[in-house]
Parts: structure tokens; sequence; C-alpha cells
């Protein structure tokens, strides 16, 4: 039989409870429970977890899992009858998951993923290293601030002006410019400048779907499009994405043949988040006849391509937009990973969609600040971006070694290190009995945050990956941090009982 963790936590609640493993005996490691009754060691891992959160079984460092004293608890509470059930009420789990102890296991949650995560950055953290971003003094910020105070002591007025329109037409030229180096041909009419690309993303979907209607995305995938479409009362439907292919088109073949209610496809086919891969050529071209063949729009999230590591400035990969000839494709994009994330400008290119887009636009925020558009603009047309992303790109790259040498040397045997993104960050999968999430908790105890791989997921997957931002100067401070992760990874692989398990990879 296969159990769901619920199952196989409400029988071991039986057998702890009926004096079968009586208190304070040791319960089987979270391997040896996996073996014992046919399950992934994730649904052991979880079923433990649950125990713990009920008071039935606690966990000691270095030593394993016990049988907590959980008459004496049940005295002291008088709820922890009811935690052993595991037909629970949704109330009930929810008035559990209020009394925990740590907020961060709210992250469990699709709900509170993002706000939980971006609480992080309140807290003094000497790394922090759960953002997409790169470090700040590798962005412009020089070049920018002396357009800005220019801009500033020419035309004062500037700031007491209302903004209107659908963006500034100068840097709509400038964008129409730069899409026209990687063979993307639109006219600035049908260019809408947004408040990020979030924003961009956010409409996109509202002109193609609305409430109850399904959307394809990738699997794993940004967390941020999971909670826009949350909210949006929508369904996201994932297919899975590998490191060289991107998504796999076999896979949403099936589904759009199999499924009922697709409106969109969402997708990031240049340096996909947290992947880093880029998705074939013949794959976008697959992609875009499999929705013309089932009349469905694509949202194109472009937002990383233009740092994506190339040989060649020239190289630049071609968004899905380049071949769209039906107006089918949704692009967006943002200066936020390339130029200025304090900027937080994006734009959105809608085709078809592009007259609901923009009326979704007006109703939504009204219209984007103009001054950092001017900036942008004149940032742009001075020819200084080309430079600019060249070096980024090469300061990104010499991480790489250095990083993939520091997980090599500090984490844990069964690590893998799947990809680099680029010298953005890393997307690592460590061995299957480490949950991420309980790490993060204990890393942020020690300034150190990273994101979780359940973050990337709609479903219960990645529990044991994270994705960590190396994108910065490395040093001493950076190494400090991978080995620390390191230690408190093998800290927690401990504690499951499997210490025979634990020895560093070989270089």
């Amino acid at each position: 039989m296969q159990y769901s963790y619920q199952q196989l936590a409400a029988q071991l609640a039986q057998e702890i409870t009926s004096s079968h493993y009586p208190i304070g005996e040791r319960l089987p490691s979270v391997r040896s429970l996996a073996a014992l009754h046919h399950v992934s060691v994730s649904t052991a891992i979880r079923c433990y977890r649950h125990l713990e959160q009920v008071g039935l079984v606690e966990a000691r460092a270095k030593s394993g899992i016990f049988v907590a004293d959980w008459k004496m608890r049940r005295r002291d509470s008088g709820t922890a009858n009811t935690a052993l059930h595991a037909d629970a009420s949704a109330r009930q789990r929810a008035n559990r998951e209020a009394l925990q102890p740590v907020s961060y296991d709210k992250l469990r949650s699709l709900q509170h993923r993002m706000s939980e995560l971006y609480l992080l950055t309140e807290q003094p953290l000497q790394w922090g290293l759960h953002l997409a971003s790169a470090a700040p003094e590798w962005y412009p910020t020089a070049d920018l601030s002396k357009i800005a105070q220019r801009l500033l002591r020419q035309h004062p007025e500037m700031l007491g002006e209302y903004p209107t329109g659908t963006g500034l037409p100068a840097l709509k030229e400038q964008l129409v410019q730069w899409f026209s180096i990687f063979n993307m041909e639109v006219h600035p009419s049908e260019l809408l400048v947004t408040n990020g690309s979030t924003e961009a993303l956010s409409i996109a979907l509202r002109a193609v779907a609305q409430a109850g209607d399904s959307v394809v995305v990738e699997s794993p995938v940004y967390f941020g499009l999971l909670q826009v479409i949350e909210n949006l009362g929508m369904r996201a439907i994932a297919i899975p994405c590998t490191e060289k292919d991107g998504m796999s088109m076999e896979a949403l073949d099936y589904v759009l043949e199999h499924q009922s209610g697709i409106k969109a496809i969402v997708v990031m086919p240049n340096f996909q988040n947290p992947l880093g891969c880029h998705m074939p050529v013949k794959n976008k071209k697959r992609l875009l006849k499999l929705a013309e063949q089932w009349d469905l729009a694509v949202i194109e999230d472009d937002v990383f391509a233009d740092v994506a590591p190339s040989t060649a400035f020239t190289e630049r990969a071609q968004p899905l937009k380049s071949w769209d000839r039906h107006g089918r494709v949704i692009y967006c994009g943002s200066c936020s990973k390339s130029m200025a994330p304090a900027f937080k400008i994006g734009w959105v290119a809608g085709g078809r969609f592009h007259a609901k887009i923009a009326a979704l636009k007006l109703s939504l925020s009204l219209v984007t600040p103009l001054v950092e558009q001017r900036v942008l603009s004149e940032f742009m047309q001075s020819g200084a971006m080309h430079g600019h992303l060249r070096k980024l790109r090469e300061r990104l790259a010499a991480t790489i070694p250095l990083a993939t040498r520091a997980v090599q040397a500090y984490f844990p045997s069964g690590t893998q290190l799947i990809s680099t993104a680029g010298g953005w960050w890393l997307w690592i999968a460590l061995p299957e009995e480490v949950d991420t999430l309980v790490l993060l908790r204990r890393s942020v105890a020690q300034g150190l945050s990273f994101t979780p791989g359940a973050m990337f997921s709609n479903a219960d997957k990645f529990a044991h990956f994270l994705r960590l931002n190396i994108a910065r100067p490395w040093g001493r401070d950076m190494e400090r941090a991978l080995q620390l992760l390191g230690e408190l990874t093998r800290q927690l692989l401990l504690e499951t009982g499997d210490r025979g398990q634990i020895s560093r990879p070989q270089n």
C-alpha cells in the first residue's frame, strides 16, 4: 500500500498512543521508516515533522527521532488528542499552524510563501542570499545617478508633473531599438511600460483568463508567478522542465489534449528561473504551433535573457515573440535584473491582447512614474548598456568555479549541483532526507537565507532543493556562507539517524 504522509502519521500516532512505541523509545530513522512502509524519504520526513508538531515525537540533535512525553503535553494543553486524527478539519489544521513556534513554517502554504520569504529581508542577515539580484555595485549606479541629478537640475518641474500615457515615448523608442537586435519587431504603440515585470505578468494573465481558468506553467517555476496566479483565482498546471530543454513539449502536448479549461501558457524560455536553462529553437517553434492549434495565448517572461551568459553580445537568445506572426505571444520584460533593480520598470508587448492589457493597466495602477523612465531612456540612448551587460556577465561567470568548488568542499555526499545559472544562483539538490524549509529556519538564525525549493512548485515537490544567490563579489565572506550552509545541512542529516551516510564529496 502507498501511504500519504497523513496516513503514515495516523498509523504511527496510533502505535505511539497504544504504547507500541513507549515514551522515550527511539523510532526508526527516516530512511528505515521509508523502507519499512515503502514510501519516499520525503514522505517519511513529512510524517515525522507532522508528529513533532502535534507533540508525539521529538528530534534530538545527533541522536535521532524519539517518542515524546505526549501524555504530559496532553495534560498541559488538552489539545493533542484532536491532532492525532489524519482526517482533522481544515479549521483544526489552521489552528495547529497558528500555534507553530516558527513563522517560517508558513512557507509550506502557497498563500504565505512569497510574503514570508520577503520578511527575511527585514532581519539583520549577514548573508541575504534568497533573491535573484546581483550585488548593487555591479549595476551602473554611478551613471544612472549622474543622469538623474542632471535631469533634476535642468528640469525640476518634472517632479510636479502628473504622469500620463502608456509609457515615456523616448523609453519605448529605445526599447524597440533594443528588441530589434534579437529580431523582435514591435511598434512603440504596441508597447506598454509597467511597474515591474510582476505587474506585466498580472495584467497579461487577466487579459487572457479569469478566475477558475487554468494556465500552464513550468516546474520548477518562479514563485512570484504562482502567487499571482493564486491571487487571481486561477489554477496552475505544472509541466516539467529539464536543464537541457526547458519545458517538456511532449508533456505539454499531452496536457493540452487531455485537460480542459486551459487559457494560456506562461513560459520563461530564455534563462529559466530557477534552472537557468534555454529552450532550443525547435521547441520554441513547436510551442507556438501548439498554442496555435489549441487557440491559446502565450505569456513570455523574458526578464533574465539580457543577462544570460554568452561569449559575445550578439548571441543574446531570441524570444518566442520573434517568431510570433499572429499576435498570440504577450511579451514581458524588465530592467530589474539587467540595469536598475530599484527602478522597478517593466514592459509588456501584448500583441492581439494589447488593448485589453492597456485598459487593465489603467484600472490597476493608472500609469508608471516618469522620472525613472527618463533616466533609463537616457542611459540606453548613451550606448552604455552594451558595455555594462558584457561586464556584468563577466563578473557573474567568474563566481561559477569558486562557488562550485565551495559546494564540493563543504556540502555532504549526495548533494547535486543542478545548475550554476550563469553565476546568478546555484540550484542545488540536497540529499532527500533534508527538508530545506527546516534548513532555512536554522540558517536564518545564523544570519543566512536562501530560497527553499518548495517555493518553486504548487505541489509537493522540490522539498530538498534550494536556490542560493551567488551574484556578488567572491571572497572569504561568501566562502564562509557556503561553509556554514554545508555545516547546517550535515547537522540536519545527522538528526535523521543516518549518520553513516554522511561524508564529504570527493573533489
